[in-house]
């Protein structure tokens, strides 16, 4: 049972990624005296950070390296038998 609770929420409806409807910021005791804009700005942030980084780990996984060493090994090997056929 909660008693005597005095929390600042900010909620954050429009969220990109399509896997959360709304996502909820209980805000720290030392900054509830910022303005609102501040607070929202700090949510705003946080959560749009969120979804660049997600986007940004799908462009580079664990597969990447593994690409880029079979394409260098191909470029080699069609290098070495360029240069046998001269």
């Amino acid at each position: 049972m909660l008693r005597g609770v005095n929390k600042k929420i900010i909620e954050i409806n429009n969220v990109e990624g399509g896997y959360f409807d709304r996502v909820l910021f209980f805000v720290n005791e030392e900054k509830r005296s910022e303005p609102d804009s501040v607070l929202n700005n700090q949510a705003e942030k946080y959560v749009s950070d969120s979804c660049a980084l997600k986007y940004k780990k799908s462009i580079f996984s664990s597969e990447t390296p593994k690409v880029l060493l079979k394409m260098a090994i191909s470029a080699g090997i069609g290098l070495a038998v360029g240069i046998l056929l001269l």
